[in-house]
């Protein structure tokens, strides 16, 4: 949303503009009213604005697969965000991919530059890299209106409890971000336990830590962690 509203500051108006958006069930509630609010914000400001909803459930997938994947591998964002992405950039002869990581996520970008050759047909930009987190909400506040409630969840301290508006719960989260989810989002967490409970796997990074504060205490864990996503 902050490299929309950079393009409009800019004054850059591309000649296509195509915004796909891959929705998951489990973002949290307004999410999907704020990629609206950004379509008609698009649409206002841009001539030729091409737009694709993909809709799917994070719990629905892992149920599908019979497993909730292990942190370090992400089967569900690649199946239902980049593959679908990737296939409407191919059928709409798309070469330009604007991304909006900011300053503090400068490996991911010299990551996804290194990668850039595998994929002549589509450029990578990231156009908002010299700037932070502060600057993104302050351009889309100023044009959009309003941002997502989640980020608004702050500790005592004035810090972000949710730091990305993911899935609720995310399989790479720790322990304490899911505490957070227990106690802001309840009915999200305990749609996820359920779905752990059914497959017999956990949550996030630890299973020990899972099972005792979200599922069953007295389920025998395995030392290999890894080996329980066989």
């Amino acid at each position: 949303m902050a490299v929309l509203c950079w393009l409009v500051e800019s004054k850059i108006i591309p000649s296509e503009l195509h915004l796909f958006y891959a929705h998951l069930k489990e973002h949290s509630p307004d999410t999907f009213k704020f990629v609206v609010a950004g379509i008609r914000y698009a649409r206002l400001h841009f001539p030729n604005v091409h737009v694709k909803v993909t809709r799917n459930s994070v719990l629905a997938f892992f149920e599908e697969q019979k497993m909730i994947p292990h942190p370090t591998i992400s089967p569900c964002t690649q199946r239902l965000k980049i593959e679908p992405m990737e296939r409407y950039c191919a059928e709409h002869g798309i070469t330009i991919d604007l991304i909006g990581y900011v300053r503090k996520e400068t490996r991911r970008i010299k990551r996804m530059e290194k990668k850039r050759d595998e994929n002549l047909d589509l450029g990578k930009l990231f156009p908002i890299r010299d700037f932070n987190d502060d600057w993104c909400f302050e351009i889309v506040d100023r044009h959009i209106g309003w941002h997502p409630a989640i980020y608004d969840i702050k500790d005592d301290t004035g810090k972000r409890l949710f730091t990305h508006n993911n899935c609720l719960p995310c399989k790479n989260m720790y322990v304490k971000d899911m505490r957070n989810i227990q106690s802001h989002f309840p009915d999200y967490m305990n749609k996820a336990t359920i779905t752990a409970n059914k497959l017999k796997k956990y949550w996030g990074r630890n299973a020990e830590d899972y099972y005792t504060q979200f599922g069953r205490e007295d389920l025998n864990i395995p030392q290999c962690e890894i080996c329980q996503f066989d």
